[in-house]
Parts: structure tokens; sequence; C-alpha cells
């Protein structure tokens, strides 16, 4: 099985459509939303895809010819080092350990592949040094 990560992007039109329902039904695939924004401007949908690679691709198709903007992420949050104090703030609220204590040189690490995009930790930075990677 494959994880793929994705941003999805997408009007106001089709904000009401069943696209989540869509591919764990039509595609066969598991979908985790991380996290999602709709306002009346559109929406962002931040999810996992777990399938098999085929079925991903059929899926991502099928999102593209209904509108949705689709990117693939491969990482969500860009830890800015010179900024970093090493506080650890985020290593006590991140919920998926993606942050840790190096406790030869008492730097914090950023660990891309837990990170679930869940954006807490952005919140927690006192520096300001963790941001989303989507805010490019």
């Amino acid at each position: 099985m494959t994880v793929k990560k994705f941003l999805l992007t997408f009007n106001p039109e089709i904000a009401g459509e069943p696209i989540t329902y869509r591919m764990v039904k039509d595609f066969d695939l598991m979908v985790n939303i991380l996290r999602a924004e709709i306002d009346e401007h559109g929406g962002r949908l931040m999810l996992a895809l777990e399938g098999s690679g085929p079925q991903i691709q059929k899926a991502v198709r099928y999102l593209e010819d209904s509108g949705v903007n689709v990117q693939e992420l491969k990482e969500f949050i860009r830890k800015d080092d010179t900024r970093c104090t090493n506080c650890g703030m985020c290593i006590s609220i991140c919920p998926s350990s993606a942050y840790q204590m190096d406790r030869k040189t008492w730097k914090v690490l950023f660990l891309n592949e837990k990170c679930i995009a869940c954006g807490m930790c952005i919140d927690a930075c006192p520096p300001g040094a963790i941001r989303l990677r989507t805010q490019d």
C-alpha cells in the first residue's frame, strides 16, 4: 500500500460535492483528512490517501477533472533553524512526535515523515520559526 499526502484547493461550487466519499467508494482508498478550511471563497483540504498507486492516480485524475487543484505534498512544515531557539514548545505540543530533542546537541529535530500537518506547532512556536510549507 502507498500513502501520499495532498493539498486540494477548490471553489465554493465544489465544496458541496462528496469528493472524499467518492475516493473511498469509487477508488477504494483510505482517506485521512489532516486539515480542512472551507468558507465562501472555496476550500483547502489537506489529506492523506492510502491505497494502490494506480488507484491514487485515478483518484487524482477524478479530482482534477472535477475542477479541484491537486498538489502532492512531500512536506508540510518548514522549520527555520536560524529563528529556532530550541525551546522545545513544539515537542510538548506535537501529537505525532514529529519533533524530538537531540540530547547530544540540545537542538530540536524535525522528522517530516511523522508530521500530520495539524499546525499546532505553528501556534506554539514563540519565535515564529515554524510555518506551513504551503505558505511560501
